[in-house]
């Protein structure tokens, strides 16, 4: 087997409009709604960094510059913190800052998941690289190891192709999702097939294709090769690559995610995720949980 090349870069789509989180998006991104005191955004990348990665690579579009602000420094109110002796609240500023390498290509139009990916081609090279959206959070369980060092292990120990985080879901989730289905091959699963939002009665499996991917460099041939007229949706779709990369042969395998996903996306699913973050935050979560017992619901 040849070297296995270091994953040290990730890439974050986030053009999308937002349009589910209405009113909050009409201004902000939506990856800038917070979980407590830090927006999503900023879980990701910290859970990136704890899983080796060194560069983030942000697809955007306009009215982004929030995220491109809140990973920057911010000279005047680092100057206002340290005059005012409040040191831990700029280590706490600062450290987002330098928390990795953050790198910004525009997506001008958006014509798919496949294509914002394919934006990043010049910056990504000939690396292997990670792939998570913008505003799908997961955050390890204490102890267990991020779902993109969980993918990293696999793409390690099997010089995979392509790795696809996946869930279980239902009848309802295989219209929603991209679903997968499998074969076991020694201690991994190799994926056989991935349909883009086929519906329950077009395959069997409910394995999910959520929250993202590990790639080797050669998904961008498959991106290239695509034709969006006859693609899922009339768009450039990941799904679509992965399939055509599965028929020729290459390496792709899933990766079942551990930890707590938070989709901001969805109003629900962020307000119960932003309960249950609040509840093991280190300054307010033993004051919040007493908060909830004493709510008569």
């Amino acid at each position: 087997m040849n070297k296995i090349e270091k994953v040290t870069k990730l890439v974050i789509p986030v053009a999308g409009y937002g349009t589910r989180s209405l009113p909050f998006t009409k201004a902000l991104p939506k990856v800038m709604l917070p979980l407590v005191d830090k927006p999503g955004i900023q879980h990701i990348v910290e859970e990136a960094v704890k899983s080796g990665i060194k560069e983030v690579v942000f697809v955007t579009s306009t009215n982004q510059g929030a995220i491109e602000d809140h990973f920057d420094y911010y000279y005047e109110l680092e100057d206002k913190l340290r005059k005012a002796g409040k040191l831990d609240l700029l280590e706490q500023i600062r450290k987002v800052s330098d928390l990795a390498h953050f790198t910004y290509t525009r997506q001008k139009e958006q014509l798919g998941n496949a294509h914002a990916v394919w934006q990043t081609e010049p910056i990504v090279g000939t690396a292997p690289f990670c792939v998570q959206w913008g505003d799908d959070v997961v955050i390890a369980k204490k102890g267990e190891k991020s779902f993109l060092a969980q993918m990293i292990e696999i793409y390690e120990a099997t010089d995979a192709d392509a790795v696809v985080a996946t869930i279980d879901t239902d009848d309802e989730g295989a219209a929603k999702y991209a679903i997968v289905e499998t074969v076991p091959e020694g201690d991994q699963y190799r994926a056989t097939s991935i349909i883009e939002k086929p519906g329950p009665d077009k395959t069997e499996s409910r394995l999910a294709s959520v929250s993202g991917f590990l790639f080797k460099p050669v998904i961008f041939k498959y991106i290239k090769a695509l034709d969006p007229k006859k693609g899922s949706g009339g768009e450039y779709v990941l799904a679509d690559a992965l399939k055509a990369m599965i028929k020729d042969g290459k390496k792709v395998y899933t990766s079942h995610i551990k930890g707590r996903r938070i989709d901001i996306g969805n109003k629900l699913l962020y307000m119960q995720g932003a309960v249950e973050v609040a509840m093991e935050h280190d300054e307010i979560g033993k004051d919040f949980k007493k908060y909830l017992k004493s709510l008569k619901l």
